[in-house]
């Protein structure tokens, strides 16, 4: 096993590589645009609902002051 066969391996492997992100692109190009649009508006969603659950854990949250006192 002399380095011209790993030379080839490593070109062989690397095209190989390169033949599957090109197919992973080409899939990804045929999905619907509909479909990306659904995810940004579901994590659109998901934002606003983890601020609206934020504002409302604020009320529960206790003034310095009274931390202060049972320290």
């Amino acid at each position: 096993m002399g380095p011209m066969y790993l030379n080839e391996k490593a070109r062989e492997v690397h095209y190989q590589d390169l033949l599957r992100e090109a197919e992973k692109e080409r899939l990804l190009a045929q999905l619907p645009r509909y479909r990306r649009s659904i995810f940004r508006y579901a994590a659109g969603k998901l934002g606003l609902l983890l601020l609206k659950l934020g504002t409302r854990l604020k009320q529960f949250e206790r003034p310095a002051s009274l931390l202060e006192d049972h320290v």
